[in-house]
């Protein structure tokens, strides 16, 4: 159901990210308000999942298998996108990664472990893969004179809890990215803002134990961990046609911090 006409009708949205979880419930709402939809992510089955919900609706959809580290492939995705509806209106960057735990593992277990590889390769995601994207699409909706852009990152990007240094650092990082790209793009009618979820039913979160959910859920206010819709509804919101908003990001967590 589509609770608002935040005016996608016509629009055409990129997503990263979209095969599952948050991504896939944005995807998938942003077709159902009708918007065309381009589905990106490194792995196709997923994103052809993702595509027969948002065809549901009408619309039209483009997978395309992209990483967004690989500045190339960004690139030339976001090029395919354009030569395909002549316009780029909307992007969610969603694209995320999670420390992988073996069975029995905490996060705290993985503090102090981790090399530079390692490391980087969660701001090759979250930040750099943010730039990549930003920058393949601004010259479109410079001359368009508009765009929105939501960067989904973290609350553990301003809390620094329940996670590891590198996936925290590098979730403030795109908080801050974002409101660098407000500044500098408010002139051509480009909004840039950024959500930060709490703990989210996703598959990424499959490994975690019922007794995580649970003591999670004890902590937040409204009850329970969030689903990936109530996520992409906050989204929607920063992807609106008529908004006065940029460089703002809002905590989704039900209120637990």
């Amino acid at each position: 159901m589509q609770y608002i006409d935040y005016g996608f009708q016509g629009r055409t949205a990129i997503i990263t990210g979209a095969g599952s979880g948050i991504g896939q419930a944005c995807a998938v709402e942003l077709a159902k308000g009708g918007a065309n939809v381009a589905l990106f992510g490194r792995r196709q089955q997923p994103l052809e999942e993702t595509a027969q919900e948002c065809l549901k609706y009408g619309g039209e959809v483009l997978i395309m298998p992209v990483d967004v580290s690989d500045r190339v492939q960004s690139a030339e995705g976001i090029i395919e996108v354009y030569a395909q509806w002549r316009r780029i209106d909307i992007l969610m960057n969603v694209a995320g990664i999670e420390s992988a735990l073996e069975p029995g593992q905490e996060l705290d277990d993985l503090f102090d472990t981790f090399d530079e590889e390692s490391y980087l390769k969660f701001f090759s995601v979250h930040s750099w893969g943010h730039y990549n994207m930003n920058l393949a699409v601004i010259p479109i909706m410079q001359k368009q004179h508009f765009g929105r852009v939501v960067n989904v990152t973290s609350v553990t990007g301003i809390t620094g809890q329940w996670s590891t240094p590198p996936y925290t650092a590098s979730k403030a990082a795109a908080i801050l990215q974002t409101r660098a790209f407000a500044k500098k793009y408010g002139k051509d009618n480009i909004t840039f803002n950024s959500i930060s979820p709490g703990m989210v039913n996703t598959p990424m979160k499959s490994g975690s134990s019922p007794e995580e959910f649970a003591y999670v859920a004890s902590l937040t206010p409204l009850g329970h961990v969030a689903e990936p819709i109530e996520i992409a509804r906050a989204a929607l919101f920063f992807a609106q046609e008529n908004l006065f908003v940029t460089g703002q990001n809002l905590i989704v967590d039900g209120g637990s911090n």
